[in-house]
């Protein structure tokens, strides 16, 4: 038999199975055992392992080595709330830098960094959050090894107003794309659903250098959700895009990722053709109508993907983009020049005439 905490003691405190007993205000007062879940996400339980594996790797490293960790830990305390400077071990820096070395893709770093290192601040014009985009334009971009990372939260009520302890990160480094930087895709991977109209979504940017795995200063913004129209109505312009989301299965494309820059005749072509019949062409069906400021003709440079001496055959192509009333919307990569190979690879910048 097991004695249970009793209100009839004075000043009890502690936990016998399920029932735990404190003192609050001079009263004893009774509750459950709460238990820590042992259910976690796939990208939890990822992070977990994460951090086990930098920490083995540091129980490897030299004296020499540890002592120069020890000495960047010294460098890397901060001033806390209270005046005072933040504790830093050398075991903290080390796996500190290297979580944020593994999030880009690099491998973790046994020498320490110096801890001179000049990162820039964010800077951007807007942030557009509809159910449909998330998108944050006119990114000053930053060439390597800096990558962007943006933590964002789940859509919050409006009224909240500060939730960026809530926002976990969907981009762990991400290149702008012209000065643009469409995370939606990688919002939902994370998050797993859309805000919705009328929700605050609150976002943290920051640059990571990926060589040495130190950020900078963060930047701090919160939106609110608004209907595509809306945001249209503010000035919002949404850049053209077509990718194998936009075509239709019977296609002669294995990839198809076609950017059209904003406010001029630019496009970008990055698509694998797979040719068909005894033409020199391939085909990609579109699902919906083109935007008449994306029709017209273009060319592009090409190489070939087959096997062989041919392998990576140089070639160029004509790109007709067009609304046709017999076949519907299409794009025709055209064979004009080399030797033709398939499947081929057409690639780089165009003007769209």
């Amino acid at each position: 038999m097991i004695a249970k905490p009793s209100i009839a003691f004075n000043d009890f405190s502690g936990t016998a199975k399920d029932v735990t007993a404190r003192t609050v205000q001079g009263r004893n007062v009774l509750s459950v055992r709460a238990y820590q879940s042992k259910v976690f996400t796939p990208s939890q339980a990822a992070t977990r392992n994460q951090l086990s594996k930098i920490s083995r790797e540091y129980k490897q490293l030299s004296d020499s080595q540890m002592q120069a960790w020890e000495v960047l830990a010294n460098h890397l305390k901060g001033i806390s709330y209270f005046g005072k400077a933040a504790e830093m071990t050398a075991h903290n820096a080390f796996v500190r830098i290297n979580s944020n070395r593994l999030l880009a893709g690099k491998s973790i770093l046994m020498d320490a960094p110096s801890h001179i290192s000049n990162i820039p601040a964010v800077v951007y014009d807007e942030i557009w959050v509809t159910p449909s985009d998330l998108i944050i334009k006119g990114i000053v971009h930053q060439n390597d090894p800096f990558r962007l990372v943006i933590k964002m939260s789940a859509g919050l009520s409006a009224g909240v107003s500060s939730g960026w302890s809530k926002t976990v990160i969907v981009s762990a480094g991400i290149e702008d794309d012209w000065g643009d930087a469409n995370v939606r895709g990688r919002y939902m991977k994370v998050v797993g659903f859309a805000p919705a109209v009328g929700d605050k979504v609150f976002l943290e940017l920051y640059w990571l250098n990926t060589e040495t795995g130190f950020v900078g200063a963060s930047a701090f913004d919160s939106k609110i959700c608004i209907t595509s129209e809306e945001a249209e109505a503010e000035g919002y312009v949404k850049r053209n895009k077509i990718t194998m989301d936009d075509i239709k299965p019977d296609s002669h494309v294995s990839e198809c990722d076609v950017d059209f820059s904003t406010g001029a005749p630019v496009i970008s072509f990055d698509t694998v053709c797979l040719g068909h019949s005894n033409v020199a062409s391939s085909e990609a069906y579109l699902e919906d109508e083109l935007p008449a400021d994306c029709v017209g003709t273009s060319m592009a440079l090409a190489r070939g993907m087959g096997d062989g001496n041919c392998a990576l055959a140089a070639q160029s192509y004509i790109i007709w983009l067009r609304n046709s009333s017999w076949d519907g919307s299409s794009i025709t990569f055209a064979h004009r020049g080399g030797y033709y190979v398939k499947p081929t690879e057409v690639f780089g910048p165009g003007i769209l005439y």
